[in-house]
């Protein structure tokens, strides 16, 4: 067989694999293509791993050219969800179950293993299971694989989360391709000596400090995510996710506010960043001295916050909190809680290059705000109706109207707490009901009360270790309960063995408001909130004594709760109770003072 006719076939083959016309295949990059291939393995390769790799290489050059919307397909056969195929932009969290290299080629493949419900936010059908699948390895994830520096990183159940994956012809086999972007889930206890080599990271009292150099110089960055904020076209930078992280410097100091931007299809990465999260970052681009890029070379870690309850620790050490009529002039280190009305155009000063106005209001009336320096370059990704957190603010007046001022300069923060998943801020724009008036219908409902009593559910399937019966065992991969029958744990959601189990709380809380006394369930983040910690931390206090002990913490303290009420089946008109957020009644102030304040 004449090698023009080898290539014909190839041709054809190639173009089903791509699933695409022979003629969108150019003659001449094949011949190249191939060409190189056979003096790569100048001892003979298959029919298959030619294909595999002129795949590969196509993929490549496509992407190259910006020709990847007519070759790429999404994982629609493989990651179906309800009626809903995840397109490119799609964010999955997959682990790497096994890595291998194909014989007598350079390419490397990952095993990963997901299910249903991997696309991030997406509901999955009731007959969602674990699958696995094969994943071709882009090659800027192989300085990972083949140094010495990363030795034993992809072992025991790697996670990640990828987007930008694109499936091949078979629906067994993925692609990672030049737009596949990924962010690698460190952990605590595995990963500790890695991050000392990675980022001179030391774990201190279960935080990740900067203690010493890295092993290496890859440019790396290591930092507290602050803010994710998804940009729109008025931002400088279109169609870009920019996440704010806390740089703290070797051996302490003052922290300096980096931004990071991913930008085009990796966006998606940022949904999987929040607040309290430590981000790491191997050869970002520096864009200048305050923001770093998401490269096509970047490697990106994520070590996910220890303790839900970080998201509001930070604003419970700013108080006393005050309306916008109680703002009097010459007063100074104001802390309050309010909505963006509006956001100014920079208007540059002689002496500062950044200034922005910003108008806020909440029930007690309207103020303006002028807003310095760095500061106002956060202000800027504002929008109007957002609920903002403002710290030392300082308020003089002009021309007979009260005004606010801050800046880094005097310790002025402002954090944008919409941005917090878990915390009902929102409470301190909205009334208040009293437990007397919950429960009468379906419904949410914000409540200020005191925890009488915790109580433990009593699941069935629990650690070991759980001597106060406080947690249960989950499928780590839908984080539903899992039960006991003769093949061992099954996931009830999945329909399937659970393989990869985790600890949650399960519990129970008496509420007393003054009005009326109601139990409710915990939804298991809540609860590891209200006991700041975390089921880990839990199980590994070594007696029961000492376990009662963090399940009574909660005890007497005041929290604002969003309260979900749910009617019964029957005809007892019995209503179930379940807190879905909670924060300190400190961080939401008593709200009832607001109608002193109101015209």
């Amino acid at each position: 067989m004449g090698f023009e006719q080898t290539l014909n076939e190839l041709q054809a083959e190639l173009a089903t694999c791509i699933q695409s016309d022979k003629e969108s295949i150019p003659w001449s990059w094949l011949a190249t293509a191939v060409s190189l291939i056979l003096s790569d393995h100048s001892s003979g390769v298959s029919r298959p791993v030619v294909l595999a790799e002129l795949e590969y290489a196509w993929h490549r050059y496509s992407s190259s050219e910006e020709q990847d919307s007519a070759v790429q397909r999404t994982l629609g056969g493989f990651f179906l969800c309800g009626n809903t195929v995840p397109g490119p932009a799609a964010l999955f969290e997959l682990r790497i179950i096994a890595l291998e290299q194909l014989a007598h080629t350079s390419i490397w493949m990952w095993r990963l293993s997901g299910s249903d419900s991997a696309p991030k936010g997406m509901k999955p059908p009731r007959s969602s299971s674990t699958k696995q699948m094969s994943a071709f390895v882009h090659q800027r994830f192989y300085p990972m694989i083949e140094s010495a520096e990363f030795e034993g990183f992809f072992a025991g159940k790697r996670a990640l989360y990828l987007t930008g994956l694109c499936g091949t012809v078979s629906e067994e086999e993925l692609k990672l391709l030049p737009t596949t972007a990924a962010v690698f889930v460190l952990e605590l206890e595995r990963d500790a000596r890695l991050m000392g080599d990675f980022f001179g990271v030391e774990i201190i009292d279960d935080q990740a400090v900067l203690t010493k150099d890295p092993a290496f110089d890859a440019g790396q960055v290591w930092g507290v995510v602050d803010t994710v904020i998804q940009s729109s076209e008025e931002y400088a930078v279109p169609h870009c996710a920019i996440v704010e992280i806390n740089v703290h410097p070797q051996g302490g100091g003052q922290p300096r506010l980096m931004a990071v931007e991913f930008r085009g299809g990796d966006t998606s990465l940022a949904n999987a960043l929040h607040r309290g999260d430590y981000l790491g970052l191997m050869c970002a681009i520096a864009e200048n001295s305050d923001t770093l890029s998401y490269g096509a070379q970047t490697l990106a870690f994520v070590l996910p916050s220890t303790a839900k309850a970080a998201e509001c620790q930070t604003t419970g050490l700013h108080s006393p909190r005050v309306w916008l009529a109680q703002v009097r002039p010459d007063t100074s280190q104001l802390t309050l809680l309010v909505q963006v009305v509006a956001v100014s155009a920079n208007m540059p000063a002689d002496s500062e290059p950044y200034r922005r106005a910003l108008r806020v209001c909440d029930s007690t009336g309207t103020r303006d705000a002028t807003v310095w320096g760095a500061l106002a370059l956060r202000v800027a990704r504002l929008r109007a109706g957002q609920t903002v957190l403002m710290r030392k603010f300082n308020a003089h007046e002009e021309q007979g109207t009260v005004m606010l001022n801050g800046s880094l300069d005097i310790g002025s923060g402002i954090d944008n707490v919409s941005s917090f998943p878990s915390v009902p801020h929102s409470a301190a724009l909205r009334p208040i009901e009293t437990l007397d008036r919950i429960g009468s219908a379906p419904s949410s409902s914000y409540a200020r009360v005191s925890v009488t009593r915790t109580e433990p559910l009593l699941s069935e399937l629990r650690d070991s270790r759980d001597l106060a019966a406080a947690t249960k065992l989950v499928h780590a991969l839908c984080g539903r309960r899992v039960t006991r029958d003769s093949d061992g744990l099954v996931c009830e959601k999945c329909a399937g063995p659970a393989t990869d189990t985790k600890s949650v709380f399960a519990l129970a809380v008496d509420l007393d408001d003054g009005t009326a006394v109601a139990r409710a369930r915990v939804a298991a983040h809540v609860a590891a909130t209200m006991l700041a910690t975390t089921p880990e931390h839990f199980l590994k206090l070594p007696s029961k004594a000492q376990q009662l002990a963090a399940l009574a913490k909660p005890l007497g303290q005041a929290f604002v709760v969003c309260l979900t009420a749910f009617t019964l089946s029957d005809n007892t008109r019995d209503t179930l109770l379940r807190i879905d957020a909670v924060c300190s009644a400190a961080d939401v102030g008593y709200l009832g003072e607001e109608q002193n304040y109101k015209a």
